[in-house]
This record gives C-alpha cells, sequence and structure tokens, in this order.
C-alpha cells in the first residue's frame, strides 16, 4: 500500500510501502527497459556484497513501474554536508573511498559497456554540433573499456549515512573503467546549476563547497587507487559531453557546454 512521498528526484518518486521497505516509482516518461535494468543491476550489486539497500521485487502502481528497495533510515550525505559544511572534506574522503571500494568488483555485463554508452549518448548530445562531436568522440575512441563495477552516477545525493554509508540509485552503472566512473563524479560535483534565487552568500558557500569537496574527493581517490590525475582528465570532456543528454536543468546543460568548448580549445588539434 502507498504511504507518504519521502522523495522526489528527477526521474521517479520514492515513497513508503509497507513495513520496512520504500517503492521507487518511475516516471511515466522513463522507459520501462531503464526500470528493468536498475532491478538488474541493484540485485547484482548487493550480491556482491555492496552497502546498497536490497531490491525486493518489481512493482506496478498508478500504471507506472518500480522497485520494491529494503528502507533505509539515513541522510543523503549532500544533506549532511550543508547541515555540517565543516565536514566536507571528511564526507568527500569517505565517498572517495567507498566509490573505489566498487571498483574493485567485477562489472555485470560485458566490457566496455560503459565506453559504449558514452559514445552513444556523446553522438545523441544537444547543444554541440558535429566538428564539436568529432574530436571528442576520436580521444573516447582512444580510451580503454575497462571491466570494473562502475555507478554512472556516484555523488552525494545517492549517498546515504546512518551511522555506515549506502550506495543508491544503479540505472546509470554498468561494467567499465574506474577513471571514467571517477571523472564523471568529478564533473557533477564541480559542474551544477546554483538554486534559482539564491542570494550572493549562498551562490558564494556553494562555489567554495564544491571546490573543496571536488579537491578532496579527487585527492583520495588517487590516493587509494593509483589513479594519475592525467588517467581522469582524459575522461572529462567525453563524459560531459554524454550529460548532456540527460534531464538536467537549461542552466546546468549551458555550464556544460562552456566546460566543454574551453577544453576543445586547448586540445593539441585546436592549436
Amino acid at each position: 500500500m502507498l504511504g507518504k512521498v519521502i522523495g522526489k528526484g528527477r526521474t521517479a518518486e520514492v515513497m513508503e510501502y509497507g513495513e520496512g521497505t520504500i517503492l521507487k516509482l518511475y516516471l511515466n516518461e522513463v522507459p520501462e527497459h531503464h526500470v528493468d535494468w536498475e532491478y538488474h543491476i541493484s540485485t547484482y550489486a548487493y550480491e556482491q556484497g555492496v552497502r546498497t539497500p536490497r531490491p525486493v521485487e518489481l512493482a506496478a502502481e498508478e500504471g507506472r513501474k518500480g522497485i520494491v528497495f529494503q528502507q533505509i533510515h539515513g541522510s543523503p550525505l549532500l544533506k549532511l554536508m550543508g547541515a555540517k559544511p565543516w565536514l566536507i572534506a571528511s564526507y568527500a574522503k569517505q565517498m572517495a573511498a567507498l566509490q573505489y571500494s566498487l571498483h574493485q568488483l567485477a562489472g555485470p555485463g560485458e566490457a566496455g559497456e560503459q565506453k559504449k554508452r558514452l559514445k552513444q549518448n556523446v553522438i545523441a548530445a544537444p547543444m554541440l554540433n558535429m566538428e564539436e562531436k568529432a574530436p571528442i568522440l576520436s580521444q573516447l575512441e582512444l580510451l580503454p573499456g575497462g571491466n570494473k563495477l562502475c555507478h554512472g552516477d556516484f555523488h552525494p545525493d545517492n549517498v546515504l549515512m546512518d551511522g555506515q554509508l549506502w550506495v543508491i540509485d544503479w540505472m546509470t552503472a554498468g561494467s567499465g573503467d574506474p577513471a571514467a566512473d571517477a571523472a564523471r563524479s568529478i564533473v557533477m560535483f564541480s559542474i551544477g546549476a546554483m538554486p534559482k534565487h539564491a542570494s550572493l552568500f549562498t551562490k558564494v558557500f556553494l562555489g567554495f563547497a564544491r571546490k573543496r569537496m571536488t579537491s578532496q574527493y579527487t585527492r583520495e581517490y588517487m590516493r587509494l587507487s593509483g589513479v594519475s590525475r592525467a588517467d581522469i582528465e582524459a575522461w572529462i570532456l567525453p563524459v560531459a559531453a554524454a550529460r548532456l543528454v540527460e534531464w538536467l536543468p537549461v542552466s546546468e546543460k549551458e555550464q556544460l557546454v562552456r566546460e566543454i568548448r574551453k577544453r576543445l580549445r586547448s586540445l593539441p588539434s585546436a592549436r
């Protein structure tokens, strides 16, 4: 039985659903195969021992498809960072360690799945012309495929804390190169639309917090993994371009495009 809505994102609503479970009910525009994939990959991650809510079953309510999950009584790290900004560095390091632990596991599908998806999304990306996409696709072609478990949407709103950390939202997960997954997290940490009508103080604070989180996360991830900054940087362009196909505010897409064009101008072939 449906209970109260306890969360809402760009693709789904989360509501109470019986004792000890929640229902993630997807919006009508989300294709059914995306829901099926999230159920499959969430189950795979749970069975690998990842601390993620146990997927119980696929469900349908009000003509919409959903997944029933174990309920976790924790707060998103994003909310905790806002409440205790002096702990941002600590939270960022914990996130890096958690993501690194995921990257030690084998991916669920064929090697290079993540890279194929990136290629499709770059080709389909709005706001870029083919002259801009061509060097991005050429760069992507040279990057490794990889076969490790990559979350694909690893950011502070998809990590819950109830004394320990839990990872949620696996729809974009797959097999790939850990450096690409880290690059995507860095793009999400550092490029994001400011809240509408935010005060100057809020904008300055969020800008500072974002830089602090990004630098601490990157440093810690590199320390743990041995991956170089150059390894991560090589993925930023294709990851940023692929992100343009997602449900993002126009202002955030415009930020992404500015960053993409800046990086394109600095490519050796553009000089």
